[in-house]
């Protein structure tokens, strides 16, 4: 294991979170770490005519690292501060036939593979501008492993578009030296992901990895300039929701130090709860949050 370097190729994934896994890196608190990832297919998909029908045998959404953190217990979190989101010049989104919340209306699989430069997504007679996200960004879990396509309290694929640069993504460590990894990233993603798949791009991402000794944390929130951003995730989409509501309210008593009640009027009156990935309701994990502006509190 190099223990020296601070920036992990693509090539260095994995394809669930277990903490069997051996780490490819091993750091302090504080240090700032470059993860070069691969895109959700592990560039299978290079051209209009690769579909998403052929899978990769070793699965989707790969991961890269995990980074082991040194003195990481399990009573402790992890506040991974996202600096930088540097996209390559290519993405893909798709269409399978059967999957997404239309894919029954869909006469055959289809795939767009569009150049993403200066800022913008060129899409065949369009074009909008780009906005990275990270949807794969988790820990470890205590128990068995969990594949990085699916999302848990140990956070993993969230599809949360609030995973961006200039987010603080804080995560619960479960086991010893959090075993940290991230991948699948966005060049653009609607909420809902209602095909299966966003703006699949590979890329670069830059952040800094700060452990919070003695704060656990129940499952993965995210701290903006503007607004906090609590998860939730379950196969039923109101289910989903009412984590992240629920999880909301705990995060106003703690911070600002009121009722249950009050918490959930001020919820109830200035925050936004939402999905975020929905592509499959009743056989995937709906995944959601809620976002409270920081200026009504």
């Amino acid at each position: 294991m190099d223990i020296t370097r601070r920036k992990l190729n693509r090539d260095q994934i994995v394809y669930t979170h277990d903490r069997g896994t051996p780490p490819v890196l091993e750091i302090n608190s504080g240090e700032t770490v470059v993860f070069e990832t691969h895109d959700a297919r592990t560039g299978t998909i290079r051209a209009d005519s690769d579909l998403l029908d052929q899978p990769h045998p070793d699965g989707s959404n790969p991961a890269t690292g995990p980074v082991w953190v040194r003195q990481a217990q399990p009573v402790d979190s992890l506040a991974i501060h996202i600096l930088d989101i540097e996209l390559a010049d290519r993405a893909f989104v798709a269409v399978k036939r059967n999957i997404g919340l239309l894919g029954s209306q869909a006469s055959h699989s289809a795939t767009r593979v569009v150049d993403v430069r200066d800022g913008y997504v060129h899409y065949p007679g369009n074009r909008f501008p780009v906005r990275p996200m990270v949807g794969v960004i988790g820990t470890a879990p205590a128990g068995d492993a969990i594949p990085t396509a699916y999302p848990g309290i140990h956070g993993g694929n969230m599809d949360n578009r609030y995973v961006t640069d200039g987010s603080t993504v804080h995560l619960p460590v479960h086991v010893p030296g959090a075993l940290f990894a991230l991948g699948d990233v966005h060049a653009a993603m609607g909420d809902g992901e209602i095909t299966m798949v966003g703006l699949e791009a590979a890329a670069s991402v830059t952040v800094r990895i700060e452990l919070i000794k003695g704060l656990q944390v129940s499952r993965p929130w995210i701290d903006r300039p503007d607004c906090w951003v609590t998860t939730g995730d379950a196969e039923d989409p109101t289910d989903s929701l009412r984590v992240a509501a629920a999880e909301m309210v705990a995060l106003l008593r703690r911070e600002l130090h009121i009722s249950f009640e009050d918490a959930y009027m001020l919820m109830s009156a200035t925050c936004d709860v939402q999905i975020c990935q929905a592509c499959d309701p009743g056989n995937f994990p709906v995944t959601s949050r809620a976002v409270f502006p920081k200026t009504a509190s």
